[in-house]
């Protein structure tokens, strides 16, 4: 609301902004491809990540899945200075993929450049692309810790990935790994791409009934006073005072107390609220097309108990895991290690990347008990 001169207040409506798609272009006097109209689409992924329980639920399940119980044989290595072992690493690139379909890596060389001595974890978000040479190729990345305020945090340059040119200011590089994705040849796009728009809404909604509930008159009841236009300080007092009684969960259940001549009576009109089935129904839609987007065949692979399903959950649970983990989580993570893969071998660990799947349901110990007789020793 707001205050006009012919009245107290007046409504400002708000117009719902669907999510666009990132244009990735280049931008003249720059050295670097924008990622987004306004070079922050990662950043609006993270929104997305961090307002949607739903998205944020089914982004942490994807990632926990692709680490599992960790990378065997060399999982609890030490790889940089900062005391990081391959599955601490492997555990923030696993969860940049899932969120961005991508992941990057600070790699440095050894003083004899014959082999990678340390890596470290970039986060995804912070990257941007140099522009391709006339070969397509990109050469050089760039790195900000907010990309909303060069002039606070300006970017630093690094040699793109490229063990044929890593000496001096190039031993430090950047491995910026990603998925192909048709239309874009230097940025990805996440799998669920298709449903930022139902992410959107669920954080939206979300934020509607938590609004609701802080601000409960507002939707409820119209309250008219017939005894006259009061002053607009009157107004203003009037309003507070019944803001202030009436508004927010804590004061659910109070009640009107008016004293009026005949004729000017105080009129309370209930405002009947929305469809409940309408919320539900909405609900029910958002949860059903994020999940889709995310091949998530069960909710029960998230924590949420189902009307429908086997007789067993345990037996839905096995089912919907192995074939999330056949179509979702292994393609993932052989994507991950294809690349990690092979800077752990170029750092020495020539072992092959295998990962141990989580167990999620506990099978029922069998114990073998000799069957007791009731034949008395001699």
């Amino acid at each position: 609301m707001r205050s006009t001169p012919e009245g107290i207040y007046a409504v400002n409506g708000s117009k719902f902004q669907a999510v666009e798609l990132p244009e990735i272009h280049e931008v003249r006097g720059k050295d670097y491809m924008y990622y987004g109209g306004k070079n922050l689409f990662p950043q609006a992924l993270i929104e997305l990540y961090d307002t949607s329980a739903m998205h944020h639920t089914c982004i942490d399940a994807i990632a926990a899945g692709i680490i599992g119980e960790g990378i065997e044989i060399i999982g609890d290595e030490i790889i940089n200075q900062n005391a990081e072992t391959v599955n601490e690493v492997f555990e923030k690139i696993s969860l940049d993929y899932t969120l961005y379909q991508g992941y990057s890596i600070n790699v440095i060389w050894n003083k004899e450049r014959t082999r990678i001595s340390e890596m470290y974890h970039l986060p995804f978000a912070n990257v941007r692309s140099g522009k391709p040479d006339e070969e397509d190729k990109v050469l050089e990345y760039m790195y900000s810790a907010n990309w909303d305020n060069l002039r606070k945090y300006p970017y630093q340059t690094y040699r793109a990935f490229d063990q044929l040119d890593n000496k001096g200011d190039n031993a430090s590089q950047v491995f910026y790994f990603y998925n192909y994705t048709p239309g874009n040849s230097t940025y990805p796009l996440p799998n669920y791409v298709a449903a930022m728009n139902d992410i959107s809404l669920d954080a939206q909604v979300s934020r509607f009934h938590a609004n609701n509930i802080s601000n409960g008159l507002a939707p409820s009841m119209f309250v008219q006073f017939r005894n006259g236009i009061p002053t607009p300080e009157e107004r203003r007092e009037v309003y507070k005072e019944i803001e202030k009684t009436f508004t927010g969960t804590e004061n659910a259940g109070r009640f009107f107390l008016a004293f009026s001549e005949p004729g000017k009576e105080l009129q309370v009109t209930p405002i009947d609220s929305a469809n409940d089935d309408y919320y539900i129904t909405l609900e029910e839609r958002i949860s059903s097309r994020i999940l889709t987007a995310h091949r998530i065949t069960s909710p029960l692979l998230l924590g949420i108990k189902d009307s429908a399903g086997f007789s067993s959950n345990a037996d839905e649970i096995r089912v919907s895991y192995a074939h999330f983990e056949g179509t979702v989580v292994e393609p993932k993570r052989r994507k991950i290690l294809s690349g990690f893969g092979y800077m752990l071998k170029l750092a020495g660990y020539n072992v092959k990347m295998e990962v141990k799947p989580n167990k999620l349901v506990n099978e029922p110990q069998v114990t073998d008990i000799a069957p007791q007789t009731n034949i008395a020793p001699l």
